[in-house]
């Protein structure tokens, strides 16, 4: 049966170490003082905080929240996010699908670059084979590696057929890394800055900010109400909040949690949060007590998730005692409830596994995230009280990586977001190689088969139950011991219309709402 998806965009989130620098970005203008002065205020122009300096945009790369922001300001890919987060067409005027595995895109019409070259079929079909390449460090290979065959069929149409299905296919194309991009960029070594986007970079001061101007050539400029971004970056969280309540600028991302009830509570400014990251607790399953699933499982059991969110986060989030998944209603109650809190339920598992009186471990936590060591301080308590005696590890971060991805540790406290909603981030916990956030020396090929058999189910029944297959696995083998959600906020002026921070895991790529984004003055 033929499918259609039409158009309907409407008119209304570990980075590399060097920054943008003038010679990545040598063919922007560059401006003694231009980008983030927040002195302007012009109609038209949006004034934002952000809250890191972006890294050298490597094309196909995830490099943190704050490169992925400019990533859907200046890029598009196929498909993009509406204001409610809904997954619709972008660069693409329709999609159709005329078997599971089959993808028939149309573009819209007269395509262009921020260079002025022409966005053809064949930029969408080298860009997407540079993805699906596993040789060019894609983020993408997951909803990509299914790629059998891509055909440019005219200069505005384009053929992906697949292996099999993939039902996360398409979301997948709306993350900002798959953006479609001149073949120029496809390579680690050029930066990733000429896109098809709302925006395109004018003016970059390091250190400073950077001002993206409109971009006229974009598919739907007419309905792009700002001429202007005047982005400065407030690396610090009270400095970013000052600047917003006291109108230096008007919009900001990453409300730090302490700051929620100031700026909400302020005249004429409106904090957006919502539930995105999770926090959870890794093992080293290599040797030791954390092989056994009975002592993981009696972790899972012993945390007591609402200190844990009072503790890190002052209660802006939601105690979490299974998986995140998507607002999809065929999943809905999937994988929620794995482990309530029960520390006697605790203490018996621990007797079953063999450890009646307990053991010792250590607890590998961060000094330089606050979040995170609150949330490990949470925890230990929680372990000692069912006989485990903790003892913290608590590296700056680097020392935090590099101890991850080695495995020296016992156990350890960690957050995430996955890429896409659907089920299948959780892959990348039961299977591939080791790294930082992930327990280490673990893999579970039963889950994995099962994650993947909900990935390629065609009909909602078939769907639903792989993953509460999978689910249930998850709950006695416990890959990772869920702890909470947390909010994530962006806060604006009133002055500010047309803005959504996106729901779930899509709050980090919220930028994309901009180009529906007017300021009034």
């Amino acid at each position: 049966m033929r499918t259609s998806l039409t158009s309907r965009l409407r008119a209304a989130a570990r980075p590399r170490t060097a920054a943008l620098t003038a010679a990545a970005v040598a063919s922007m203008t560059l401006a003694a003082c231009g980008g983030g002065s927040g002195s302007s205020g012009e109609a038209g122009t949006l004034r934002f905080g952000l809250s890191a300096e972006p890294v050298t945009l490597t094309t196909g790369v995830w490099q943190g929240s704050a490169t992925n922001f400019v990533l859907t300001l200046i890029h598009r890919g196929l498909m993009t996010l509406d204001e409610d987060g809904e997954l619709v067409p972008g660069l693409a005027a329709s999609v159709d699908t005329p078997d599971p595995t089959t993808y028939v895109f149309t573009l819209h019409e007269g395509l262009t670059f921020s260079d002025g070259s022409p966005l053809t079929a064949t930029n969408v079909k080298n860009s997407l084979e540079y993805y699906a390449n596993p040789d060019n460090g894609s983020t993408l290979i997951a909803g990509l590696q299914d790629i059998a065959s891509i055909t440019a069929d005219s200069d505005t149409q384009v053929t992906v057929t697949l292996e099999a299905p993939n039902n996360a296919f398409l979301e997948f194309l709306a993350v900002p890394t798959a953006a479609i991009v001149p073949d120029a960029s496809l390579n680690a070594d050029t930066p990733n800055i000429v896109g098809a986007g709302p925006f395109e970079i004018e003016e970059q001061n390091e250190g400073v900010g950077m001002t993206l101007a409109k971009f006229d050539g974009f598919y739907d400029a007419d309905d792009v109400a700002l001429d202007e971004i005047d982005v400065a970056y407030y690396p610090d969280g009270d400095a970013r909040a000052n600047a917003l309540v006291s109108g230096d600028v008007d919009m900001i991302d990453y409300v730090t949690w302490e700051n929620f009830d100031r700026v909400g509570d302020t005249d004429g400014v409106e904090l957006a949060a919502q539930p995105g990251p999770f926090q959870y607790v890794q093992f080293n399953v290599t040797d030791g007590p954390f092989a056994d699933p009975l002592v993981r499982e009696a972790v899972a059991y012993a945390i007591n998730r609402d200190n844990a969110l009072t503790a890190a986060f002052q209660s802006n989030g939601q105690p979490l005692e299974g998986v995140v998944t998507s607002n999809d209603p065929a999943l809905e109650g999937l994988g929620d409830e794995l482990w309530t809190y029960d520390p006697d339920r605790a203490k018996e598992l621990l007797a079953e596994a063999g450890y009646p009186d307990g053991f010792s471990a250590t607890l590998l936590a961060t000094s330089q995230y606050t979040f995170l060591q609150d949330t490990a301080l949470s925890v230990q308590q929680d372990l000692q009280a069912v006989g485990i005696d903790v003892t913290l590890d608590a590296p700056d971060w680097s020392g935090r990586l590099e101890k991850g991805a080695a495995g020296d540790y016992d156990l350890a406290v960690s957050g995430d977001v996955g890429i896409v909603t659907n089920p299948i981030y959780l892959l990348s916990f039961v299977q591939g190689p080791d790294n930082f956030n992930r327990s280490f020396g673990y893999a579970n090929e039963e889950i994995a088969a099962s994650l993947t058999d909900g990935l390629r189910a065609t009909d909602d029944e078939t769907r639903a139950a792989a993953y509460e297959e999978a689910f249930d696995l998850f709950a006695t083998d416990v890959p990772f011991a869920s702890i909470d959600t947390r909010d994530q906020a962006w806060a604006y002026s009133d002055d500010v219309e047309g803005f959504s921070n996106l729901p779930g895991f899509h709050t980090f790529f919220s930028g994309y709402t901009l180009a529906n984004t007017s300021i009034e003055r």
